[in-house]
């Protein structure tokens, strides 16, 4: 074997080694729920934790379509528990798909297990950061399979035009977020169709969409989780 082959190959073991590391790591930090009261079931909601999703449904069975949602990038799906929850005791059933190596962009296409098993009713899909993203490909490529779109601190990709599609789209963002692109969430209106509806919490952040602590990166929020929490869910119940 010539030497720069042997090179070349030393140089390709390092970086598999690297992305290796790098997967690892990944899975290994998660950002995680920091309360975990909000994942017991009471005479309200009914919560089930399984392998793939968690699952929150109002203890009185009826038939208003239901959120299937897309944690963000490196946070524990178990993390949205709390809007999970306050969306459910709205009655509005709430499913928090859970996601290899906690990034939705390695399987975008989970919803489609999560319809086949609840197949129902009809379902929004949503999701935040990554997650979010990830949805609005879902929705790009799948338009008949859900009734609607919420983006919680997201946007669509470039590529992912949505300007087509027949359902009502929801974004959420709050005002101190210091994680989110803004250029890029600007650029990215084109993407959406014209009725989309917009809302940005006054003092949140990009953190408090869940349970897990500030993340790298975000400014301090001016209002409380638990404000922020309930002025999403009341914005998500009000879409329905």
């Amino acid at each position: 074997m010539k030497k720069w082959q042997k090179v070349s190959l030393v140089a390709s073991g390092i970086v598999c080694s690297i992305v290796v590391i790098t997967c690892v790591y990944l899975w290994a930090t998660p950002y995680k729920l920091i309360d975990e009261n909000s994942l017991k079931s009471d005479e309200n909601v009914m919560v089930k934790d399984s392998n793939n999703w968690i699952t929150f449904f109002p203890s009185e069975n009826n038939d208003e379509a239901g959120v299937i949602f897309y944690p963000g990038g490196r946070v524990e799906a178990n993390a949205y528990a709390p809007i999970a929850r306050r969306v459910a005791e709205q009655g509005v059933p709430f499913i928090i798909a859970k996601m290899p190596l906690h990034l939705a962009v390695l399987s975008s296409n989970k919803a489609d297990t999560i319809l086949e098993k609840f197949d129902e009713r009809e379902w929004v899909l949503a999701g935040h950061s990554l997650g979010g993203a990830m949805a609005a490909r879902y929705v790009k490529h799948n338009p008949d399979r859900v009734s609607g779109l919420i983006l919680l601190a997201a946007y669509p990709a470039e590529g992912d035009d949505l300007t087509d599609f027949a359902g009502e789209v929801l974004t959420i963002k709050g005002q101190l977020d210091g994680v989110i692109n803004e250029e890029r969430l600007t650029e990215s209106d084109h993407l959406l169709p014209s009725q989309t509806s917009t809302i940005i919490i006054q003092g949140g952040n990009h953190s408090q969409f869940g349970d897990y602590g500030l993340q790298n990166g975000d400014n301090e929020a001016k209002i409380t989780k638990e404000e922020q929490w309930n002025r999403i869910v009341e914005a998500i119940v009000r879409s329905f």
